[in-house]
């Protein structure tokens, strides 16, 4: 797992950041402050047990919305996952800052660990089943959209 500790390093990120996932900034501008320690889990990697003596609000991250999204069960950290977050947002839409915000604040004023998963809506109600009872936040595209959207090719004239 890379860590990134320095303020060079966290702009390095952002700057990256800005153009691939501008919705995500809040997270690594909250990172960078020190407000949350902001964990970005691969679908074969566990959880480090060292989280468990974090410092600060924990976030982790779960990116499960690329080309090949697999769902909680393709995920080896899920079990711990699920044991550990006091909290989850299932995010299945197109990113928007200001969940990433709120997503923040969730974790500053107690919600955390929180786990942010980011999935498709296909995957969303699995993803949402594994924090069972857990407070939660379930983000959908509008009636009749999907994430992600899948725009029929155009011909080449």
């Amino acid at each position: 797992m890379m860590q990134i500790r320095t303020k060079a390093e966290f702009g390095r990120v952002i700057e990256v950041a800005s153009r691939l996932v501008p919705w995500r900034l809040p997270l690594y501008a909250a990172a960078a402050d020190g407000l949350i320690q902001l964990v970005e889990v691969m679908p074969g990697a566990g959880l480090p047990k060292a989280l468990d003596r974090a410092a600060r609000p924990l976030v982790i991250l779960v990116g499960d919305d690329g080309e090949t999204p697999v769902g909680p069960d393709g995920w080896r950290c899920t079990a711990r996952l699920r044991r550990m977050a006091r909290s989850a947002i299932v995010h299945a839409a197109g990113g928007q800052r200001g969940h990433y915000q709120e997503a923040v604040r969730a974790a500053v004023s107690g919600a955390a660990p929180l786990a942010l998963i980011e999935t498709t809506t296909e995957q969303a109600q699995a993803w949402r089943a594994v924090f069972g009872q857990r407070p939660q936040i379930l983000i959908l595209p509008p009636p009749g959209d999907r994430h992600p959207r899948v725009t029929p090719a155009q011909p080449i004239n």
